[in-house]
């Protein structure tokens, strides 16, 4: 799934408004909890003081009612003095059916001592009177305890409300705190990740353009800036592969250049040199005829003299020949070549350079190799490469006959194959890993620009074969050609 910046963006906002709805939410529900507390405490407050202005009346009452049966002891108590008591507690009857109301336990109390005031005023009695005293003692017990009860609730209702009031405050700060802390590292965050790869990127280009081929960028991102990322991996894989053909083609240029001098150069030199060269082989031929029947020693001598320039004479023509036929202009296309003499004249050819003079050569050429279908100038590129590589590999070794090239051919079903063998310093796992790659070379500086086994294969390639290296260290390489019978043109044809 690919997120863009945008997306990115409103995903972060979303987040960032749920999480501070949250804490909203959070701190709203808290609120609605502090108010529901202040309720109940305002409702404690409101019981408190019914039960305390009950109470108070009560203990009023109840010291007038001792008050009196104390005087009156013995006797009756005077209607003066009752009718007092049972006006105090006619003032409290409201407040007390308040608090049967809010107290239902204190219903039972309560109507006994209404019910002891109504004897008291009926009857007067001393009986009745001790009576409602006992019941006014009764309920300011019962009061007393409520009151108690509601100082407790209160208590822990205030602890409770103060408590609360600590975590809103507590959350309201933290999560501001969080959500800004979060905020910041994720906006800090995305802005240094898309400024490195933006870094990146830019690098990247700079080095693009100076000619990197290394791997690409490797990108986890799926928005903009990794789009931007892949279309640089991209650019720098089509730049590397025109850059490729370019370079592939400016070989192959060179090559025929080099092979059109050298072929100027040699039909030059055959054209100066073919009138002295047959002269003083006509020449020889005379003196080789003159000279044959003669015993003497000057005779012999000189009829050996004539034999050996006469033999010379044919080894220049002969050079001069296969140079010009080895630097003739070639059909750019695929066609029949015979394989076994193409071989032959690239190492006759090859063997007038001074690295592979010391070389000895070896031809193992199987006798029933059938015509193969490619490019002869792209052959003979492939081979002239391989067999200077192979001669760089055993510069060292410097004895004679100790440097030894083994040119073998075999075919099979469906393939011809031409092996490169030497005995030269090999290559270790890791530079044979990296052996085809493009500019990659281990000679020094001015010696090798790492490009000829890369040359190699995509010839190959072209040709529809394929090449395979093989070799140790201290060893040796082989190299392997496979080149296919017939290509798709020729079962056209």
């Amino acid at each position: 799934m690919i997120l863009t910046l945008r997306s990115k963006g409103m995903i972060a906002l979303g987040v960032l408004v749920a999480y501070l709805g949250l804490v909203a939410y959070f701190v709203a529900r808290e609120r609605t909890e502090l108010r529901d507390l202040v309720r109940q405490m305002e409702a404690m407050e409101y019981k408190h003081v019914v039960v305390t202005s009950i109470m108070n009346t009560l203990d009023r009452v109840l010291l007038d009612t001792q008050s009196v049966l104390n005087h009156t002891a013995g006797g009756e108590p005077g209607a003066a003095a009752l009718a007092v008591v049972v006006d105090h507690v006619d003032s409290i009857a409201h407040e007390l059916e308040m608090a049967k109301r809010l107290y239902p336990l204190l219903e039972q109390d309560g109507d006994a001592l209404l019910a002891a005031v109504s004897a008291v005023r009926a009857s007067s009695s001393r009986r009745d009177l001790e009576q409602m005293r006992d019941g006014e003692q009764q309920l300011i017990v019962k009061l007393h305890k409520i009151r108690n009860a509601l100082q407790q609730r209160s208590t822990d209702l205030a602890k409770e409300y103060h408590d609360k009031e600590h975590t809103i405050g507590a959350v309201a700060i933290a999560g501001n705190v969080i959500g800004a802390g979060g905020t910041l590292l994720v906006v800090l965050t995305f802005f240094t990740r898309l400024a490195t790869d933006i870094k990146r990127l830019r690098q990247r280009a700079i080095a693009i353009v100076g000619g990197y081929a290394g791997a690409p960028l490797d990108s986890q991102r799926r928005d903009e800036v990794g789009d931007l990322i892949a279309a640089v991996n991209r650019m720098q894989t089509e730049l590397r592969r025109w850059e490729q053909k370019l370079e592939l083609s400016w070989q192959q240029r060179v090559h025929q250049e080099k092979m059109a001098a050298v072929g100027s150069l040699a039909a030059t030199i055959a054209h100066e040199v073919s009138n002295p060269i047959a002269a003083i082989a006509g020449v020889s031929q005379f003196i080789v005829d003159e000279t044959a029947g003669r015993d003497d020693e000057n005779g012999r001598a000189i009829h050996d003299f004539a034999v050996q320039i006469g033999q010379h004479s044919e080894r220049i023509t002969h050079i001069m020949r296969q140079m010009a036929t080895m630097t003739a202009p070639r059909s750019p296309t695929a066609e029949l070549l015979d394989l076994h003499a193409l071989i032959r004249s690239t190492c006759g050819f090859v063997r007038y350079d001074s690295r592979l003079r010391p070389i000895e050569f070896e031809l193992d050429l199987s006798h029933d190799i059938p015509a193969v279908v490619a490019v002869a100038d792209h052959i003979t590129q492939v081979l002239l490469n391989l067999l200077i590589n192979a001669a760089d590999a055993m510069e060292h070794l410097t004895a004679p006959g100790q440097a030894r090239i083994v040119i073998g051919t075999h075919v099979t079903a469906e393939e011809v194959i031409v092996t490169v063998r030497d005995n030269g310093c090999g290559m270790t796992p890791e530079v044979l890993a990296r052996a085809f790659d493009d500019s990659f070379t281990t000679k020094p500086a001015g010696k090798g620009r790492g490009i000829g086994l890369f040359v190699c294969k995509t010839l190959m390639t072209q040709a529809g074969g394929r090449i395979e290296l093989a070799s140790a260290p201290g060893v040796g390489t082989t190299a392997t050609l496979h080149l296919p019978l017939r290509t798709d043109e020729a079962e056209g044809d």
